[in-house]
């Protein structure tokens, strides 16, 4: 089988990573951050318990409110939203005597003891509503011109990749633990072939401790991503911006300070990736 060149540009990495601070900048800018930082007021900090709740139920959430809740940001449920359910505390109190001392005399003393009691409640996850657009949403690139080029990423993966039902708005993940990379069966080629990028460059090239510095770890992964698919001709722009700027809390001074390891990385990958030919491996095999 032939596969066409995959390569329509001719920049450099350090042009792409510039127009990649660029557009970062813009998107503050315009006040996009701010809007998305505001949004994200209307949402609760839930309790451990209940986030071991939320992931038991739905593991694949992001982000998890009431019906009343997503109503107010203009967003309804959907007909087959998924309940999860969560325990919300009810505040009571009640009065009671006790004896204390005071000046050196026991003498008894009203006192209001605060206490919780507990109930379910329902939330749902973000994928289950729609409605008024979400700020910095992550948008889905729905073309399928570059099955070949998802193809050959397939093959050049060290860590085997496979597709399979993903819940919620997760499109893929890496697991070190089981080796291997799962796709969202139901993503255009296009989309697999952004997801893939990105988690290859997670098993690749990801030094970060995700535990300790996750948000700099998808900075960069995402940064490198970008640049080696606007390389090969897949335009990831309307996912990738507001992925990296979410994920850098609205500071383009942290992807500038990663540039010189974007970049160098980048510039591997796409060399390791134009080296590589698929043909050699079907031979191989």
């Amino acid at each position: 089988m032939s596969y066409k060149n995959y390569s329509k540009k001719t920049y450099t990495t350090k042009e792409i990573f510039d127009k990649v601070v660029k557009n970062l900048q813009q998107i503050v800018n315009n006040g996009d951050y701010e809007k998305f930082l505001k949004f994200k007021k209307h949402f609760h900090k839930y309790s451990f318990g209940n986030l071991i709740l939320i992931f038991s139920q739905f593991p694949d959430a992001t982000q998890v409110a009431g019906k009343k809740a997503w109503l107010k940001l203009g967003r309804e449920l959907t007909e087959d939203a998924k309940k999860i359910f969560i325990s919300a505390p009810i505040p009571r109190q009640y009065e009671k005597i006790v004896k204390v001392v005071e000046n050196g005399e026991e003498i008894e003393k009203k006192q209001t003891i605060k206490y919780n009691t507990y109930r379910y409640v329902w939330v749902y996850d973000i994928s289950q509503t729609t409605g008024k657009e979400v700020p910095l949403l992550l948008h889905n690139i729905d073309s399928d011109d570059m099955g070949y080029f998802y193809e050959k990423l397939k093959e050049f993966s060290k860590v085997p990749v496979i597709e399979k039902e993903l819940l919620g708005g997760c499109k893929g993940y890496y697991s070190e633990k089981e080796n291997i990379i799962a796709i969202k069966n139901t993503l255009s080629q296009n989309d697999k072939a952004a997801v893939l990028l990105h988690e290859i460059t997670h098993s690749l090239y990801d030094d970060f401790d995700y535990k300790e510095d996750r948000d700099l770890s998808e900075v960069f992964v995402e940064s490198v991503a970008y640049i080696v698919a606007d390389h090969f001709g897949l335009d990831t722009s309307s996912c990738s911006f507001n992925y990296i700027i979410k994920w850098a809390n609205g500071e383009t001074k942290k992807v500038i300070e990663l540039g010189n390891k974007i970049q160098d990385t980048a510039s591997d990958f796409i060399k390791n990736l134009e080296d590589f030919n698929i043909e050699d491996m079907q031979i191989a095999s």
